[in-house]
């Protein structure tokens, strides 16, 4: 009995690891490349920065207009 068991979570384990490969790789082979995801907020953290870049130079320019 104790065999069963230990068999079903060896079973279990390995169809996991299967299915994770499956699906697009295992944490560590997947590390290199970054998810859509991933990308699309590092765009738009490069959107916010150039935001902020243009609001800050538009008040030091109207700070400057208004000496």
């Amino acid at each position: 009995m104790l065999k069963f068991i230990l068999l079903l979570i060896v079973v279990y384990l390995v169809m996991r690891t299967v299915v994770r490969i499956l699906r697009g790789g295992l944490f560590f082979i997947n590390k290199g490349s970054p998810t859509q995801s991933e990308r699309s907020s590092s765009s738009g953290r490069q959107i916010e920065e150039a935001d902020y870049e243009v609001i800050a130079s538009n008040l030091k320019n109207k700070e400057h207009d208004a000496k």
